[in-house]
């Protein structure tokens, strides 16, 4: 008769037997499950340790509007040059420590996967999006009394350019590693996004506003050299040249470091958010917040579609997710400064990349705990299954 799991009232466990086999002999063990016992106290710690994340992210934010004036550009934080240069620094120097040279080869071979990112970025996300924007201009806005000119004119505009954008270099990063996905393709993504986009979001932009653009190549490219390229060579080298052994590297709490720079980062986004003064009406901005917010929710599942119907690992649907949904800032900025220099309405031209830069950091982050989980389920089974040998006697 098979053994009758036995509580313990002292810890509140439960001890659940199971079978294995050992060379084709059933063994018995017992594995202890706790319940979750102990008082309120303990059950809220006990939440709040496994959603640290998630609560650090919402006290980054309250931080941010409490005092924004630290961490703005020029502040004591100093994020042009702390974010910008050492976090960002860091986050592909950890990497290089951490990926083996082998997975960087794979990442590169993976060029299906590379062509559904940069494809969607680059040619699909745009597409869509003025479509609906020209559907919203014709059809929407007149029907609910809304004229389409003025600002709600521009917030359009905006909301084209940002559709041009390619994906950052740094937060799809970190987000595909915080849940464990392809961190080596997210890598891959992010640094050739950021080329192809000096090249294609401008005409991109041009084709959408009718202008034209002189994209400053070189000091982008010496940027991406110096964030990206760089901390990466190092931290390959420093893997590979026996300076921190592997014993060490394991030890490496990569995750929460990770973690941290993107906390940071967090905060100094929207420490400059609460800084700059949005002049449109309450009603025209919670309008593009919802619309934001639908166009990105909607992107990131019609991409894991795509991936599904491919038949990627999770460990890929969710690198592209991020990377493919994702939009630069960095790169989106300066060329809005280009193509509507002089403009009045540069301002309200450049809210929609000013909220929806906050807005994907935020949305990835509270998503990191459950797309983890995903992602483990679909890693772990893989795990257990141990390999059986044919023995002859």
């Amino acid at each position: 008769m098979p053994a009758e799991a036995s509580t313990s009232p002292q810890n509140g466990s439960v001890e659940k037997p199971y079978k294995i086999k050992v060379n084709g002999v059933r063994v018995k063990r017992s594995i202890s499950k706790t319940t979750g016992g102990g008082g309120p106290l303990i059950k809220l710690l006990r939440v709040a340790k496994s959603q640290w994340f998630i609560l650090a992210v919402f006290a980054s934010i309250l931080l941010a509007k409490m005092e924004p004036t630290i961490g703005i550009k020029g502040g004591p934080l100093k994020p042009e040059i702390t974010v910008k240069y050492i976090g960002v620094g860091l986050i592909f120097f950890m990497s290089g420590l951490s990926l083996k040279t082998e997975q960087l080869k794979n990442a590169a071979m993976q060029v299906d996967l590379h062509a559904t990112i940069q494809g969607f970025s680059l040619l699909v996300t745009p597409l869509l999006v003025c479509v609906v924007a020209g559907f919203l201009e014709t059809s929407v806005l007149p029907m609910m009394g809304i004229p389409a000119d003025g600002d709600v004119a521009s917030l359009l505009m905006g909301i084209k350019v940002l559709s041009c954008l390619p994906p950052p270099v740094s937060t799809g990063l970190i987000l595909t590693k915080a849940v464990d996905g392809n961190e080596a393709a997210a890598i891959f993504n992010g640094t050739i996004g950021a080329f192809l986009g000096v090249i294609l979001t401008p005409l991109l932009v041009m084709k959408v506003t009718g202008g034209s653009a002189d994209v400053p190549v070189v000091s982008i490219f010496s940027k991406l050299f110096v964030t990206v390229v760089l901390p990466l060579f190092i931290g390959q080298m420093t893997k590979y040249s026996g300076i921190v052994s592997a014993k060490t590297l394991k030890t490496i709490p990569f995750s929460t470091f990770r973690s941290l720079i993107l906390l940071t980062i967090i905060y100094t986004t929207f420490c400059s958010t609460f800084m700059k003064e949005l002049n449109i009406t309450g009603k025209c901005f919670m309008g593009l917040v919802a619309i934001l917010f639908a166009q990105q929710v909607l992107n990131m599942l019609l991409v894991k579609k795509i991936c599904d119907v491919q038949s990627k690992p999770r460990v890929d649907v969710v690198a592209a997710m991020f990377c493919a949904v994702h939009k630069s800032l960095t790169l989106g900025m300066p060329i809005c400064g280009i193509v509507f220099e002089g403009d009045p309405k540069l301002a309200i031209i450049t809210i929609p990349l000013l909220v929806y830069h906050p807005m994907q950091i935020l949305l990835g982050s509270l998503l990191v705990p459950s797309l983890r989980k995903w992602v483990s389920d679909d890693v772990a089974p893989a795990k257990r299954e141990l390999p059986t040998t044919a023995r002859k006697g």
